[in-house]
C-alpha cells in the first residue's frame, strides 16, 4: 500500500520493518506499507490504553502503556512510533518522568506549566519535524504507565496555564540544579533570551540535594586528542579565564609547550573547540554534570629561580634548568630527577589528569526542580516560582 494505511485492529498487533516497509499483522491479517499505518483512538476516554512491548524509551527498552492515538512509520531498522494525543494527556506522562511525585505540589504545578510552555514553544519552533521527543532531548514522557495520582493532580489544578512573556508561552527550560545560581542563556548556550536571565537560588541548596561537591578527573591524554595536539605538544595546564554572573565557566584556555619551537602557547577553546560554554560539559572526554566547576591538575612544583625566589607551577616541561657544568637545558622529559638530600626521586613534569570540581546539574538555565522543591517546601506559590526563575513573566491561560 502506498499511502498510511487506516486499518481495523483486533486486540493485538506487530509491527515490523521488511523489505523498508512497514509490516503490520493483526490476527490472520498482514499488510504492508511504504508510509506506515495510523492506529487510532475512536473516542477518547480516561480508561482508554494501549499497551506497546519493546519500545526503546529514556529508560532502555519497555513495555509501556500509552493514551491517545499513534503513527507507525518506516524506521531503518525498526518502526518509528508516534503518540497523538492532546497536551493535558501528555503532561500527566511528563510531570513524574521529569519530578519526583513524593514532593511539594508547588513544586510539581510549576513542573507542570513549565513543561507545558516548553512543549507549546517546541512544537511551534518544529512544525517542520511535527514531533516532539520523548527523552531528555525535548523532556521525558513516560506515557500512561507513569502516570500517579499527584502528578495528575498538579496537571489539572494547572489546566491550560502558561508562562507568558509578551502573551507568548516561554521556552520554558528548565534543569536539575543550579549549584546556588542560575546562569544568562547566551552565557551557556548562544542566544540572549530576555526572560531566562541569571538569578541567585539560595532554596536549590536543599539538605537532600546531592548534586553538590561533584568531581570529575579527565585524562590529559585525550584532553590533548581533543585539543588536536601534535606529538612534539605537552598540555601542561588548563585555566578557566571567564566567568558568567552566576561563576559559570564561559571561557577556558590550554597551556602547551611545543618540543620542536621550544616555546609556550595559549589556546582559548571557545569557539575554536566548543560551540558554546555548555559544550564544555561534554568536551574533556568525561561527562560534566554543569559548567558551575574549577579545574586542578594532579602536578605542581616549587621552583627556584635564578634571582633566589621560589615560584609554584603545575609543571616543568618549558623550563630551562641549569646543569652541573653552567650550561642549561629545556625540561622535555615526562619525569626529572631531582636530587634531594636524601638521594634523588622522579617528579612528574606534566599533569597526567585533570580534576574538574563543582556543584549543581545541567544547563543551569530556568527552573532548577531542586530549587523549586526548595521555595514550595518554604512556603511559595507555583506561579511565585516560575516567576522567581523566568524573569518578567506571568503565569495565565491563552
Amino acid at each position: 500500500m502506498d499511502n498510511q494505511s487506516l486499518v481495523p485492529v483486533s486486540t493485538l498487533a506487530t509491527f515490523e520493518m521488511k523489505d523498508g516497509k512497514v509490516l503490520m499483522t493483526s490476527g490472520t491479517a498482514s499488510i504492508s506499507s511504504s508510509k506506515g499505518f495510523h492506529v487510532n483512538e475512536v473516542k477518547a476516554a480516561e480508561t482508554n490504553e494501549v499497551q506497546i512491548s519493546k519500545i526503546q524509551t529514556a529508560y532502555g527498552i519497555a513495555d509501556v502503556l500509552y493514551r491517545g492515538s499513534f503513527e507507525v512509520k518506516p524506521g531503518q531498522s525498526s518502526p518509528l512510533l508516534f503518540n497523538r494525543l492532546d497536551v493535558e494527556n501528555y503532561l500527566k506522562g511528563v510531570v513524574p518522568s521529569e519530578m519526583p511525585s513524593s514532593w511539594h505540589m508547588e513544586a510539581l504545578k510549576a513542573q507542570a506549566v513549565a513543561a507545558r510552555s516548553y512543549a507549546y514553544t517546541q512544537i511551534q519552533n518544529n512544525k517542520a519535524k511535527g514531533y516532539i521527543e520523548m527523552t531528555v532531548a525535548s523532556q521525558v514522557y513516560g506515557g500512561k504507565s507513569k502516570e500517579d495520582a499527584r502528578g495528575n493532580q498538579a496537571v489539572a489544578e494547572t489546566n491550560g496555564l502558561y508562562a507568558t512573556y509578551n502573551n507568548v508561552p516561554i521556552n520554558a527550560f528548565f534543569h536539575s540544579s543550579s549549584g546556588g545560581h542560575t546562569e544568562n542563556s547566551e552565557n551557556v548556550w548562544s542566544s540572549q533570551v530576555p526572560y531566562i536571565r541569571a538569578v541567585k537560588d539560595p532554596y536549590d541548596k536543599h539538605p537532600g540535594n546531592y548534586h553538590y561537591g561533584w568531581e570529575t578527573v579527565g585524562q590529559n591524554s585525550v584532553i590533548s586528542q581533543k585539543l588536536k595536539l601534535n606529538t612534539a605538544q605537552v598540555l601542561t595546564g588548563l585555566k578557566i579565564t571567564e566567568r558568567g554572573p552566576s561563576s559559570a565557566v564561559k571561557q577556558m584556555a590550554a597551556t602547551v609547550y611545543d618540543k620542536t619551537s621550544k616555546t609556550a602557547s595559549v589556546i582559548t577553546l571557545n569557539p575554536a573547540f566548543v560551540s558554546s560554554p555548555d559544550r564544555y560539559r561534554s568536551f574533556f572526554g568525561v561527562s560534566l554534570k554543569s559548567i558551575h566547576y574549577n579545574v586542578y591538575s594532579d602536578t605542581y612544583a616549587y621552583i627556584k629561580l635564578a634571582n633566589g625566589t621560589e615560584t609554584k607551577s603545575g609543571h616543568l616541561v618549558g623550563y630551562q634548568v641549569q646543569k652541573a657544568d653552567g650550561s642549561t637545558e629545556y625540561v622535555e622529559d615526562l619525569n626529572l630527577n631531582v636530587r634531594t638530600k636524601d638521594g634523588s626521586t622522579q617528579v612528574k613534569t606534566a599533569p597526567s589528569t585533570f580534576t574538574f570540581k563543582g556543584d549543581g546539574w545541567g544547563h543551569l538555565l530556568g527552573m532548577s526542580q531542586w530549587g523549586a522543591r526548595g521555595m514550595a517546601e518554604a512556603g511559595y506559590t507555583f506561579d511565585r516560582i516560575l516567576k522567581h526563575y523566568y524573569t518578567g513573566i506571568e503565569v495565565k491561560k491563552l
